[in-house]
Parts: structure tokens; sequence; C-alpha cells
């Protein structure tokens, strides 16, 4: 429904118009009547009409000056002015403020109900264009800012098609951007969660992109884009503008923090990387800021990290973890030895916090990462790489990127060693009873045959000086005790259950030979089988 509003210092003229037509059925509904311009005006503040029917002479404003407040209060509305004969052509003045529509004294009522179909009919239609036109801005908006963020995000994992175009124009033309000559630099805003609930962050990183538009204010462009646990802004700003960025960041840290505080269980971090003089370097600016989060390990105290404030000793990570580290930690992988090999870690761990130099905390997170990676490569060789190493893997991944000590750090990695290890020698047991349950099974159906080692090696694919290892281990005797106690359980039931000789019952129970099978019996059972007939049947 359109809203009227009806203004004259006649009383009767207002009511009059008000029952001239069937404002519902034509799609207007009358939100009020005013009787002085004064009155209409604040009316009109109030209701926002869409139509004002307004007589061009009453106390207070008159039609004119009414027009005038309306539209410098940025209320769009659609006036219907009313004079008599001798006003009209004071009334042509209000054309000026682009008035269409006028009604002369007295009113008729065809001439009131045209000009409110006409207006009708003119509001919708431009109501309709301004959605199209809205919603037309909205998309390419939208489509900008994916631009945006494609750009962003090559930079970001490596990509190397945006690195192609070498100058700054390529690039807006390209991603839709507006990057200048001047400084580049990234903010990391960082979500922590102590209490596990990673699942939930998605929601409340998708809020946090707002609070970056503060950057805007500031810089000639600025670009969001979300990470798994926060939100990255690459932003371009003149020289000059560098305080001043600085402190519309520690304000943007401010504003996050009040909203993350309502959150219990989460806090929030800034990593502010290295400033940089072009675009092309602005894979730099987003990897130096998600290092700077990772100093917290060695900075406490700190919600904004701004990575330029530190010098660390420079590192090849290769001369830290060496080959010989490699074999000597995947030996205790290989072996099983669990504390042997969380001990190869935390030696390592050892030698640079007590060289004597300023370690960079990035380096304790390369030497977690390169253990970690030759677990992952020995659990994808030995097929072990499973759903609950990948899950142990995740959560792994979680903690460390959550933790902000470095003994916490190494726990959850020697964690992680251990319930590997443990997992892998669950599935060797596992894998190694699956073939004594297989020869126990044949064994079981096939003890009247001669059964060599060698021939239950080979069926199981085992070699068979292992295999006689495991299977004693696993069943507390040899295979060919286990095959000696088949017979001799066939034996008693056929001597209990049928009147077969014995004889025919040791031939059937694997004996060739009668006397043979009696005295294998009686040494299993304890007495011979006549006696155990006897005694049972």
């Amino acid at each position: 429904m359109l809203k009227v509003l009806i203004a004259d210092d006649e009383k009767m003229i207002c009511s009059l118009i008000s029952q001239l037509l069937d404002w519902n059925a034509l799609g207007y509904e009358i939100v009020g009547m005013a009787y002085t311009g004064v009155d209409a005006y604040e009316m009109i503040r109030k209701e926002q009409p869409d139509v004002i029917i307004s007589d061009i002479r009453m106390p207070g404003y008159d039609g004119i000056e009414l027009i005038k407040r309306t539209k410098e209060a940025g209320i769009e509305a659609e006036f219907v002015m009313i004079s008599g004969f001798k006003q009209f052509e004071y009334a042509q003045n209000a054309m000026k403020y682009g008035v269409k529509y006028y009604l002369l004294k007295p009113i008729e009522e065809d001439k009131l109900q045209e000009i409110a179909e006409e207006i009708k009919d003119s509001i919708l239609s431009r109501k309709q264009h301004d959605h199209y036109r809205n919603q037309l801005e909205l998309e390419i908006q939208e489509t900008r800012d994916k631009m945006k963020k494609r750009f962003l995000t090559s930079m970001l994992f490596g990509e190397q098609e945006s690195r192609k175009i070498a100058d700054c124009n390529s690039i807006n033309q390209e991603y839709s951007t507006s990057f200048k000559e001047g400084v580049f630099q990234a903010v990391f805003i960082k979500v922590d969660t102590d209490g596990g609930e990673e699942e939930s962050i998605g929601s409340m990183i998708e809020k946090l992109e707002k609070y970056t538009d503060i950057l805007g204010d500031v810089c000639e462009e600025h670009i969001t884009t979300e990470m798994h646990s926060g939100i990255i802004t690459l932003v371009n700003y003149k020289f000059e503008q560098e305080a001043l960025v600085r402190k519309k960041i520690e304000e943007m840290y401010e504003e996050i923090k009040k909203y993350i505080d309502r959150f219990e269980g989460f806090s929030v971090v800034l990593g502010v990387g290295r400033k940089m003089d072009h675009f092309l370097e602005s894979n730099l600016c987003l990897q130096t800021a998600i290092d700077a989060i990772k100093y917290r390990i060695r900075i406490s105290n700190t919600n904004i990290i701004y990575l330029e404030n530190y010098q660390f000793e420079p590192y090849d990570i290769n001369k830290i973890v060496t080959e010989g580290k490699k074999q000597a930690y995947l030996s205790k992988v290989v072996s099983g030895d669990i504390r042997g090999a969380q001990e190869c870690l935390a030696a390592t761990l050892r030698e640079i916090r007590y060289s004597g130099g300023s370690y960079s905390p990035i380096l304790f997170f390369d030497i977690l990462i390169a253990y970690v990676d030759l677990l992952t490569d020995y659990c994808k060789q030995q097929d072990l790489y499973s759903e609950e190493y990948e899950r142990n893997l995740k959560k792994w991944n979680v903690s460390t990127d959550n933790i902000r000590s470095e003994k916490m750090l190494l726990a959850v990695t020697e964690d992680l060693i251990r319930e590997t290890l443990e997992y892998a020698a669950e599935e060797k047991k596992s894998k190694d009873i699956k073939p004594i349950r297989e020869i126990k099974k044949y064994i079981e159906e096939n003890y009247m045959e001669e059964i060599s080692l060698g021939q239950l090696a080979e069926l199981v694919d085992m070699n068979a000086s292992y295999l006689s290892s495991v299977f004693k281990k696993e069943t507390g005797m040899t295979y060919s005790e286990y095959l000696i106690l088949c017979r001799v359980k066939q034996a008693s039931r056929l001597l209990v259950e049928t009147n077969l000789s014995i004889g025919e019952i040791a031939h059937q129970s694997g004996y060739q030979d009668a006397r043979y099978f009696s005295k294998q019996f009686s040494k299993q059972v304890g007495l011979k089988p006549s006696e155990y007939r006897k005694l049972y049947s």
C-alpha cells in the first residue's frame, strides 16, 4: 500500500479528499491529515508518505515551503498541490521543485482519481526500476568483490597467473582492483579457540569482514578473504598515510575484540606483515602477516604483532633437520619406539633453544612440521594413512593453530607421534593375526592331509620363519602341535560317537599308522583310544 498524507487548513477539504475515493481499492492508505504546514511537515518526517496532497496556502509553512523542506530532508514523495483559480499562477511556482500534479478547487472526483492512478503507476514503475538498478549494482559489486578476492587468493596460495601481469594498471583491469603506487601491507585477523569449538568459528569469521571497512577510510584499496581460522586483508595506501593506517588497525582490533569477547572460549590476535612497495610482492605481505601470528609463542601479552618490530637469525631448515636426524627418527618410527621417536624431535628443539642465538618462532614450527611430514610419509608408505590418522592429523593442525606456547606445541606433537605409533602397532598386530586365523581354519579343514610349514607360509604369503614365530606367539603352540590337537579332537569325537575300529579312526584323523596314532592320542589325552571309548561312550 502507498501512503497518502492530506494537508489543508480547511478540515472540510481534508475530509472531502479522504472520502471522495476508495483509497484502499486504489492501493493507498491515508496515514494522516494536517491543518497547518508545520504539523504537515512533522507528519511527513514521521510517516515518510509516498504522496502528499497539500493546499498551496496554509498557516505555518505554505505549500512551497513544505515542498522545499521535504526535499531538503531527503524524503521522496509526489506532491499534489491544491489551489483556487486566483492562486493558480502561484501554484505553478511549485513546478520548479519538480511538482507535476495540481488540483483546482472545487476538487473533482474524476480528476483526483486520474491523478491518484497516474501517481501510483509512476511510483510503482520507479520502485521497480530502482529495485532492478539496485539489484544490478549489487551483482556488479559482488562480481568486483569476487574478482578482488580471486587476486588475493592467487597471491596467497602461490598461483602464478596474477604474477605474469607486470603492471598495476593491468592488475586493476583484470581483477577490478584500485591499486596505486605506495605501500602494500597485510593484516591477518586470527581467531583462537581454547575449547575445541573449531566448527563454530565459521559463522563468526563471516561477520569479521565488515570490521575491515575502517581501513578503507585511509587506504587506496583493501581486499579481504577468509582463512580457516580468521580473515586476511591486503591494504594499499600512500606513504604519508602510514601512521594513520597503524591507528586504524588498532581501532579495528578494539572493535573486533568487543565482538569476539561476547563468545566464551574465543580470543583474537592480529598479525601485521612486512611493508612492500610493489603489488607483485603482495604474496610476501600476506605470508609475513601469517608468520607474525606464530611469533606469539615467544612474544606474550601482545595482541597486535608487527612482524617488522622483531629480528631473528636466518636459518636453513635442512641444516637443522639433517638427513642423519631424519634417518634416526624414522628408524625409531619403524621399530615402534615411541619414546625414542619423541626424543628425536625434542632433541632437535633443544638444540635451537639452547644454542645461544635468537631463533625465529617460525623455525620452531618448521621443525615440528618437518617431523610430522616424515611421520605422514611413513604412514602413506605403510598403508597406515587411515581415517583415524587423518582425524589425529587434523586435531594436531587445529591445536598448533591455537596454542600460544612452545611447551604445549611440543606436547601435542608428541601426542600425535604416540597415537600414530600405537595405531601402527595395533594394525601390525591385526595384520599378523589375520594370517594366523586363515592358517588355523585351513588346518581345521585339512587335518587329514600332510601339512608342512612351507605350504602354510605360501598360503598366506609370509616368510616361513616369521610365520612360525607369529603363530607360536598368538596361539601358544607350534603349527604342528595345533595340527595334532585338531587330529586328536576329531579322533575323540569318532571314538565316542561311532563304532569304527581304532585303525579306521586313525585313518580318518590323519594318521596312516594305528600304533603311532595310539601313541599320540595317549600323549595328548592321557588315555589309550580304547580306554577313552570305554570311559566316555
